[in-house]
């Protein structure tokens, strides 16, 4: 019987992946999400996003978080397509053709700095946004933070088993109805997104934020019973 140290090691090494990945399933990977959100409904009637529809508008980030504007845009944006089938849903590209195409760009461009400095819309350009994408609320997101970690938590003989991947995003969304240019519904906070994983995997921005506008939709004004049976 062979009891070099080398194939005691790797005989070790050998039982140790076969328990983890049990424990991990198929997938290789145990995730948990947390969050600390909070909501406040202003005026925004149950089936007035169905009735009216949504699109939008450019995100702020934090000027580190700049990059991730378009894509906390397209994951909130799809998320809600998935979560309301029922309400039509403008992503940010076709809104911001619509109102290059009305000829709003300079408007468009100087209540966004407006925006940034003062937290308001002026409510006569975003009249006019509102009608050259054909909706009548428009989101505005704002990315506070995002940040990832990775920490090595099971180790065996040197060797590296599990690592924790923990990514935390603070964001903050704002409807407003572009009709009266009023916020009509907030909500926003803090996500922890934890993934423990055997495999070399990123936690991807993508995904936290798509995790994060779950959360935060749950809190909106429910669909009419009409429009969810209107949906196949």
């Amino acid at each position: 019987m062979c009891t070099h140290p080398r194939w005691i090691r790797l005989a070790a090494v050998a039982w140790a992946m076969t328990f983890i990945a049990g424990c991990f399933g198929g997938g290789g990977a145990l995730r948990q999400v947390n969050d600390e959100l909070a909501h406040t409904d202003i005026d925004l009637p149950p089936g007035a996003l169905e009735e009216y529809g949504i699109g939008f508008l450019t995100p702020s980030a934090a000027t580190t978080r700049e990059a991730d504007k378009q894509a906390l845009a397209l994951a909130f944006a799809e998320i809600l397509k998935r979560e309301r089938p029922a309400v039509r849903v403008v992503p940010m590209p076709a809104m911001l053709s619509a109102v290059n195409a009305a000829d709003l760009d300079q408007a468009y461009k100087r209540i966004y700095r407006d925006y940034l400095q003062t937290g308001i819309l002026d409510a006569n350009v975003l009249e006019k946004v509102g009608e050259a994408g054909g909706v009548r609320y428009l989101a505005q997101l704002n990315l506070a933070n995002f940040e990832q970690v990775s920490r090595g938590r099971l180790s065996l003989l040197g060797l590296r088993f599990i690592e924790t991947k923990l990514a935390n995003m603070r964001v903050f969304l704002q409807v407003w109805d572009s009709q009266t240019g009023k916020i009509v519904w907030e909500g926003g906070g803090e996500l922890n997104y934890t993934f423990e994983t055997v495999v070399e995997r990123p936690v991807y921005f993508l995904q936290v934020a798509q995790k994060a506008a779950e959360r935060l939709y749950a809190y909106l004004p429910p669909s009419p019973p009409a429009a969810q049976a209107r949906v196949p």
